[in-house]
């Protein structure tokens, strides 16, 4: 727009000069001023001309600055970033369900375990009761044997049936011991079929400890293997299980 008004004034500079000289030069006055205003209203369609085709410029200019605008707005609003931004949201609530039902079955195991140590206990007396009283009957059994038999015989018998006492001492503790077992087995069996009901598999290495994890997707239909690091935190290696099952 400068160029443009800079052009027209110098025009109308030659313009005024051209008059100037025609005045000082010999000729009718009416003629110079006829040709001054023809050559003024060419001027004025010239730099309207220059005008409109500065406006049109500006126009096309503008509306290809629109044009860059909306498609700058609509590649940062894009769709594949949203529906991201969902999957994420949805993934985190899966997250806290898993977690809130594995804590719901922790309770339900501790409450398992104490039920199956009431039991056991339970067990255990009824046993040693059971016990007690065949002893009760050996003993008053051996009394009526010895009443009947030499001193000898009472006293080979007497030692034999303290023997067989000391022996189901030993036999209730082999018992209980493998009641305990045989719970903490169950536990584990338990906790196992837990894990891989949620997609989670414990591998063992050679020395039948479990050292890897496999982890089974039910929505990216895709699996993972974990190995179990002792420099990595738990929580970590806990997130990481649940990020690749979910």
């Amino acid at each position: 727009m400068q160029q443009v008004d800079s052009t027209v004034d110098g025009d109308i500079i030659s313009l005024i000069h051209d008059v100037t000289l025609q005045f000082q030069r010999s000729g009718p006055d009416v003629q110079n001023i006829q040709r001054t205003i023809q050559d003024i209203r060419e001027t004025e369609k010239i730099r309207r001309e220059m005008l409109q085709e500065a406006r049109s410029i500006n126009q096309r200019m503008s509306r290809s600055l629109q044009i860059s605008r909306s498609k700058g707005v609509r590649e940062h609003v894009d769709p594949e970033s949203m529906n991201h931004e969902d999957l994420m949201l949805q993934m985190e609530q899966k997250k806290f369900t898993a977690a809130k039902m594995i804590q719901d079955l922790d309770q339900d195991i501790s409450s398992l375990e104490a039920e199956v140590h009431q039991l056991r206990m339970q067990s255990l007396e009824l046993d040693s009761s059971y016990k007690s009283r065949s002893v009760d009957a050996e003993s008053r059994t051996g009394s009526n044997e010895r009443n009947l038999s030499p001193d000898a015989g009472t006293d080979s018998r007497g030692q034999g049936t303290a023997r067989r006492g000391q022996g189901d001492v030993v036999m209730d503790g082999n018992e209980e011991e493998d009641i305990m077992d045989d719970a903490a087995h169950a536990m584990a069996v338990l906790r196992l079929q837990l894990y891989k009901g949620l997609g989670v598999e414990m591998l063992e290495n050679e020395l039948g400890v479990y050292s890897k994890a496999r982890i089974r997707s039910s929505t990216r239909k895709d699996v993972h293997l974990v190995n179990f690091d002792d420099q990595l935190s738990p929580y970590f290696q806990t997130n990481l299980i649940w990020e690749f099952a979910s």
